[in-house]
């Protein structure tokens, strides 16, 4: 490519940090809109992009911003984030310091190996404390400039917006130093930060472009999905005939749902675009499969493949060694009557049907309470998994489980009449109880099972006997007893 044909580039910057130090809310502050109070919960759910214009040395330039979701189910999107990025912004609350996911943002930008600047969120509050913030980012090799580091930095407070000035300089400076540019004059490729089902206008995808022009007429490939460009809108959702590099879009027309993370390329019509189709299947986290472990079947509908892919991976993490949950269907949009058809064909047992921000067609809640399979609605992650926690104990079989009482060991054998057994010993630990089962081991080999019929201590007839006392015991046990058999005493409860 002839490099005389390159101009600069705008950075495209991904924001990211530790759930509820304020990433959404710099965003926020930026674009003078309002995204958090509209967020379930107040925790952003999906990936967006948006573009902002600043004022630097006279001159008005753009910057792209992705953010991405705080909650830990979403680690795998917001690392692929920092892939898609040029710059990195870790926030970081003056108030609480360097917590979990900032470690995990923190990680993802350092693999990606981009350059990336520190915000320090929330300066404006009582408890701040930079010196200590400082002091826990230089414990995690994080060297600030002005503090014997070369890492830029930034004091702000994005509810009010101090330093948010400064910090868009610090961007575009930085941008300026890594000397982005890009071709215009070449059809536009990028990533798919987003996809989605709309109601009304089919798949619709949100795209940066990294590099390139895409005009209308043209069509786009992203793995195995395919679309025109007919309907393309900027973040704002004003209609464009044409964008370029670093533009955050939204391209509605898929043919099917665009991998988030995807790389996407486009070409001068549909018939080269279906030519260069990549037929790939997505595969969700699930739980890996274990001989004798019980799945309770899922049907998982969610809003965007974002969600999709962030409740996989939580799905996987479920149950314990007995019990997990697996994913036998699911999709983007609203539940439909063939997901509910799914969920009664699953095997075993029918599949709980999971709504995630997502509506039910009037058929498949028909079809739903005739076959009393149960759906469920929820728009935050973390109330979707702590219900499916509470599925699986519910749905879990049940089993027996055995608990050891005590250890004794056989002194004397006096008599046996039919399987019954009169034996004295000693309790070397923990005790025997009347009724409890005994496993008679002899040199550590279980010979037999049997039952306490009644204990003597002291010539007195005991329900129970601890640790570090004689006693006589009369045994129901089909097996031969000698002495210096151990017998272990056992219960069994089911669970």
């Amino acid at each position: 490519m002839n490099t005389s044909q390159k101009t600069e580039r705008p950075p495209i910057v991904v924001v990211m940090g530790h759930v509820d130090h304020g990433k959404s809310t710099l965003l926020d502050y930026i674009r003078k809109s309002n995204v958090v109070a509209g967020e379930a919960g107040g925790i952003t759910q999906h990936v967006a992009a948006y573009e902002v214009e600043h004022e630097h040395e006279g001159r008005t330039k753009r910057i792209t911003f992705i953010d991405t979701p705080g909650h830990a189910a979403f680690q795998a999107i917001r690392a692929r984030g920092a892939n898609i990025a040029d710059i990195a912004i870790l926030v970081v609350a003056a108030d609480d310091g360097v917590k979990a996911q900032t470690l995990e943002a923190l990680s993802a930008i350092r693999e990606s190996g981009i350059p990336f600047i520190v915000a320090i969120n929330k300066i404006d509050k009582p408890n701040a404390d930079l010196a200590r913030t400082q002091a826990s980012l230089l414990q995690e090799n994080v060297f600030l400039e002005q503090l014997g580091g070369d890492v830029p930095w930034t004091a702000i407070s994005a509810k009010v917006g101090t330093g948010i000035p400064e910090l868009l300089n610090v961007v575009l400076i930085l941008a300026e130093m890594q000397e982005y540019r890009a071709d215009a004059s070449v059809p536009a490729h990028g990533y798919v930060v987003e996809a989605h089902r709309d109601a009304r206008r089919g798949i619709a995808a949100t795209l940066i472009i990294t590099d390139g022009t895409l005009k209308s007429g043209m069509a786009v490939t992203a793995g195995a999905a395919v679309s025109p460009v007919r309907i393309m809108e900027d973040h704002m959702g004003k209609t464009l005939k044409e964008a370029t590099f670093s533009t955050p879009i939204t391209l509605v027309g898929f043919d099917a749902m665009p991998e988030v993370g995807t790389e996407f390329s486009s070409f001068a019509s549909k018939k080269e675009a279906d030519a260069a189709r990549i037929e790939t299947k997505v595969v969700l986290p699930n739980a890996q499969f274990t001989e004798g472990r019980h799945y309770v079947p899922l049907v998982i509908k969610a809003d965007t493949a974002g969600s999709l892919e962030a409740i996989g991976t939580e799905v996987a993490k479920l149950g314990d060694e007995f019990v997990g949950a697996r994913i036998v269907h699911a999709g983007i949009g609203a539940v439909s009557e063939a997901d509910v058809k799914a969920a009664v064909a699953s095997q075993g047992e029918p599949a709980a049907v999971v709504a995630f921000n997502v509506s039910v067609e009037p058929t498949a809640r028909e079809h739903a309470r005739q076959f009393a399979v149960s759906i469920d609605h929820f728009d935050i992650i973390y109330k979707l998994s702590e219900f499916l926690e509470e599925l699986l104990k519910k749905r879990a079989p049940k089993r027996v489980v055995e608990e050891t009482l005590g250890r004794a060991k056989v002194l004397k054998h006096f008599s046996s009449k039919h399987d019954t057994h009169l034996v004295g010993g000693s309790v070397l630990e923990g005790a025997l109880e009347r009724k409890a089962r005994v496993r008679v081991l002899r040199r550590k080999e279980a010979v037999g099972v049997g039952t306490i019929l009644s204990i003597q201590a002291n010539r007195t007839t005991v329900d129970r006997i601890d640790a570090g006392r004689e006693f006589g015991l009369e045994l129901d046990c089909p097996c031969e007893i000698s002495e210096g058999d151990v017998l272990e005493c056992f219960t069994e409860k089911t669970v």
